[in-house]
């Protein structure tokens, strides 16, 4: 038996992220993971806006039946809100688009962003924490967030949300962190 540890990959990334996968990992590097944000992320990321702009909605449609004389229609107030409702799911599905984590045998990275794009990477042998989150509204659909820790810092650096098989792809991470030797200071592993 091997002690190699497969290579799972929790969401096919479309063609386009071949050429980004391409830029972030080295040549001597193995990709050990690549893994994409659930597409329930579209919904649930805004869920906060989406409710905002009902209660908006609903608050102007009672505000209009208590004062006719006032400026917007029912039908104006209903159309202003699914327009702003599809503006913030575009731009969570935009967000979506432009996500991915990957694993590979020596660091992970995190690549976000719509007009700024944010590329976190850490070694493996600077990672001291890993935990995975899993609020209520990720929590119903299977889904969580793995947050990382590195040296030297007080909190979580970086998470990779809304992963369809968090536990899974924990393990995968802390495999291979255990498997990192430690660096000697000198460079040299």
């Amino acid at each position: 038996m091997t002690d190699r540890p497969r290579v799972p990959v929790t969401a096919k990334p479309p063609r386009r992220f071949e050429v980004a996968i391409g830029e972030l990992i080295r040549k001597d590097e193995r990709v050990v993971v690549i893994a994409r944000p659930s597409l329930f992320m579209v919904v649930l990321e805004p869920l906060g806006s989406l409710v905002a702009i009902a209660v908006l909605v609903g608050v102007t449609m009672l505000w209009k039946a208590a004062y006719p004389g006032f400026g917007w229609t029912g039908t104006g107030a209903v159309g202003f809100g699914l327009l702003l409702a599809g503006f913030r799911l575009g731009w969570a599905y935009l967000d979506w688009m432009n996500r991915l984590y990957v694993l590979t045998d020596r660091r992970v990275v995190r690549r976000r962003g719509v007009i700024r794009v944010d590329v976190f990477e850490a070694r493996l042998d600077r990672i001291q924490q890993t935990n995975v989150v899993q609020p209520l509204r990720q929590r119903i659909f299977g889904l969580g967030t793995i947050a990382f820790a590195t040296a030297g810092t007080a909190g979580f650096d970086a998470l990779w949300e809304y992963l369809p098989t968090p536990y899974q792809v924990h393990a995968d991470v802390v495999h291979a962190v255990d498997r990192t030797p430690p660096r000697d200071g000198t460079g040299g592993v």
